[in-house]
């Protein structure tokens, strides 16, 4: 498959969550965002159209598992202070895609939603 280069400005805080990944899994920030728009194929959403709107604002709505994000906030320490073993780059891994697939999900459904006319701008989805 041909490659091309794209040049992107990326808001500091998104370039950051990258730089992030990157260093946890041992990848380069541009495999990083690559993968971040177009994921591997086991990462393919799944059909959400056919939910009901208030399904969909409780998919906006979902956040990771505290204890996921705190093992990765773990493994990203361990990782400044040694090299992870395979078993924990692999685990790193796995949650960082865990975390890529929840916001693909929560941002597909908020496009859902604005597409319905259910979502406002000023919507607080926190309510």
């Amino acid at each position: 498959m041909p490659v091309h280069a794209v040049t992107l400005e990326l808001p500091d805080e998104v370039y950051q969550q990258a730089q992030r990944v990157a260093q946890a899994t041992r990848r380069s920030v541009e495999k990083i965002v690559s993968d971040w728009i177009r994921p591997p194929v086991q990462m393919q959403l799944p059909e959400l159209e056919h939910l009901s709107n208030d399904e969909l604002l409780q998919a906006a709505r979902d956040v990771s598992l505290a204890e996921y994000a705190a093992r990765l906030q773990e493994l990203l320490t361990a990782q400044r202070q040694r090299t992870l073993s395979d078993a924990e780059q692999r685990e790193a891994m796995a949650l960082v895609e865990q975390e890529d697939f929840l916001t693909l999900r929560k941002a597909r459904a908020l496009f859902l939603l604005k597409q319905r006319g259910v979502l406002l701008d000023n919507l607080d989805l926190d309510s």
